[in-house]
């Protein structure tokens, strides 16, 4: 996998300052050097021949990077934006290929604010782009895809085939981090397409490179040694190594999985030597990784160590380079808003003028209009005074009668919601307690033997039957431990049980979903199980093992799932005692998955179902279909405001008779 994006200028970006047949060429380079050495352009001719020479020159970055600092400043002496927008976003590819992110990112989004100035919409999707590599390259990939999806977009709308075609190979290979290899090799082909057809070999060997790096990592190792040999020959006779050293690393895979581990560690050491003739620190990183896992393979530990180390080094180096990106973002934000606030400030002081103007004109006509009413409506006055004292009397009287109301109801309500709570917590109880019945039973009945065997071992020593005496002792020893085994057991129970229970602090914490779902299904059951020894009902779980934790506060979502299932098994239990079909098998589903950037929650039951008329009301507060004195109607309320603040959603799809389905979304940051 590429470990860091591609650069690929498309030729629409410098449009307007060279020729239609310019292409990324070393050999170009040095033949524009020839002629910035004589000193003899002047004026747009010296902008255009800065832009060749920092663009094509792909040996030494460093001194790129000096053309572009050159370009920017005569751009900004001759006035000239577009040449100036140039110059930052060359500036930017150099520094980002340098490891300078912080510089980079600053240097691409001055070239976007200058390019939305001037109204070019293929400059603005490759600024767009280049700060997406940069994101990608910090491992924020879903900031990175949202600004390659606007590159992707601008692109289209500008119909630039060579810079839609450099917009799908970075979001290729976000996919490929992803892994998602179907949508990498979508977006792989499509950009090789239009490569082939611009006839742009540099392009086409970054899009065979990449084709290759996903036919490695999905085993068609065939395929990806043929596509990443033919990249790296075109991309040698550009002369272009940066992401030679990323292809070079599949292609030690590809003969590791042969078991020919020395042609694997000459691709390894031939990236790491070109990673470190140009600089390229994330590359060096990438390629001492890969050395150490090949020399701890073939049982070398001692180099297998002295690379990792070297691996670190540079990784701690890369990490340095993220802080400062984040500082550059911050940085970036705080002049934006700063601009607003300028411009707000503005606005608001004319609209503060335009407003007094119009209110000093209205109460100079409101002032002469209650001078002539004051003036002819005395006695009126007067009168209505007095009519308005009475209706206040009676308003403060209706104020104080609608008070006393309000607190009667809000204590109904307090009132309600504790009996909800008390409910809950007794459901919890009950469940524990159930749960650890088997282990306190093991416990009293080795207890009652080991008092037997007491009996007996003081009669066998009276008699001196010192041999029987011990293999007594024996036995009482085993019953002590499986006593203390079990003893342990039943504490872990209550232990694992009881911190989802308990009430915290509100505190967010990362919390294994499965783990949490999985408890508060067995507190249920066994919670009515103790409640009533006929109930019973099938439970099937699915849960997605690749989960991640997410950030949520466990207790709160604990008490959201009891509610769920109790409101399912109470379902499966009403429809098995009306069912007369003797082949019904009350059952509840609870199944965990990923959807995009949330975990999926799914509880679904066999049971009564929900009738269509009722389904929009079952979230509101106090409305329950249970009968009278066994349910408030919060608990789905309740639900409903933890989900809420989570941030997330939950959904229900029903059918009367036959199912119920809840679907929890809790988003994973």
């Amino acid at each position: 996998m590429l470990s860091k994006k591609t650069f690929l200028l498309p030729f629409a970006f410098c449009l307007f300052a060279i020729p239609d047949t310019f292409a990324q060429d070393q050999k170009m380079a040095d033949s524009f050097k020839i002629i910035y050495q004589q000193d003899t352009a002047e004026g747009i001719s010296k902008l255009k021949l800065l832009v060749n020479l920092s663009f094509n020159e792909v040996r030494d970055y460093n001194e790129a990077l000096r053309y572009t600092e050159e370009l920017i400043s005569l751009s900004q002496q001759a006035g000239n934006d577009k040449y100036l927008s140039s110059g930052y976003f060359l500036k930017g590819t150099k520094q980002r290929l340098l490891g300078n992110l912080d510089d980079a990112l600053s240097s691409f989004f001055k070239s976007e604010e200058i390019a939305n100035l001037l109204h070019l919409p293929v400059s603005v999707g490759n600024a767009y782009e280049e700060v997406g590599n940069i994101y990608s390259v910090a491992k924020n990939h879903q900031t990175a895809m949202l600004y390659y999806n606007k590159a992707i977009i601008a692109m289209r709308q500008s119909k630039d085939s060579n810079s839609l075609a450099s917009a799908l190979s970075n979001a290729g290979d976000e996919f490929v981090k992803s892994k998602k290899f179907d949508s990498a090799l979508l977006y792989f082909n499509e950009a090789k397409i239009i490569f082939d057809k611009i006839d742009y070999p540099t392009g086409k060997g970054y899009s065979l490179g990449n084709l290759g790096v996903v036919y490695a990592n999905i085993g068609k190792d065939d395929l990806a040694e043929k596509n990443i040999n033919e990249a790296i020959n075109i991309l040698e006779k550009a002369e272009d190594y940066y992401p030679i050293c990323d292809y070079l690393l599949p292609m030690a895979d590809v003969y590791s999985n042969k078991g020919d581990n020395k042609t694997a560690l000459n691709y390894a050491l031939r990236s790491l030597d070109i990673a470190k003739q140009y600089g390229l620190i994330e590359q060096i990183a990438n390629a001492n990784l890969k050395l150490s896992e090949l020399y701890e393979s073939s049982g070398d530990m001692g180099l297998s160590l002295k690379y990792y180390k070297d691996h670190i080094i540079y990784r701690d180096s890369i990490n340095n380079n993220k802080t400062d990106l984040r500082m550059a973002d911050l940085r970036y934000n705080f002049d934006m808003s700063q601009k607003q606030i300028e411009l707000n400030t503005v606005n608001e002081k004319r609209l503060r003028q335009r407003v007094f103007l119009i209110a000093s004109l209205m109460v100079l006509v409101v002032i002469l209009a209650l001078l002539i009413i004051l003036f002819r409506n005395n006695r009126q006055k007067q009168k209505a005074y007095t009519l308005l004292s009475k209706e206040k009397a009676v308003t403060e009287d209706q104020r104080n009668q609608t008070n006393q109301a309000l607190e009667k109801l809000q204590q109904a309500q307090a009132h309600l919601i504790q009996t909800e709570k008390m409910a809950s917590l007794g459901e919890l109880t009950a469940g524990i307690a159930h749960e650890i019945q088997n282990p306190l039973n093991f416990v009293n009945n080795f207890s009652e033997v080991n008092t037997e065997l007491m009996e007996e071992l003081q009669e066998e020593l009276r008699n001196g039957n010192v041999n029987a005496a011990l293999s007594i002792s024996d036995g009482i020893r085993q019953n002590e431990q499986k006593i203390n085994h079990h003893g342990k057991r039943a504490d872990a129970i209550v232990k694992g049980m009881m911190q989802h229970s308990q009430t915290g602090s509100g505190q967010k914490d990362a919390t294994n979903v499965n783990a949490l779902a999985g408890e508060y299904l067995k507190l249920s059951y066994h919670g009515l199980r103790a409640k009533d020894k006929s109930f019973n009902a099938t439970m099937e779980t699915d849960f997605d093992e690749t989960l991640p934790k997410i950030n949520i506060i466990p207790q709160d979502v604990g008490r959201l799932l009891l509610n769920l299932y109790n409101n399912a098994f109470y379902a499966v239990t009403e429809k098995a005692k009306k069912e007369t079909n003797t082949l019904y098998k009350p059952t509840v589903w609870v199944s965990t998955r990923k959807k995009d950037n949330t975990a999926e929650i799914i509880v679904r039951d066999n049971g009564t179902g929900i009738p269509q008329e009722i389904r929009d009301k079952i979230f509101n507060p106090f409305f329950t279909t249970k009968p009278t004195g066994l349910g408030t109607g919060l608990g789905l309320s309740l639900s409903y405001d933890i989900i809420k603040s989570h941030g997330g959603t939950i959904s229900v799809d029903s059918k009367e008779g036959e199912f119920t389905e809840f679907t929890i979304q809790l988003p994973y940051l």
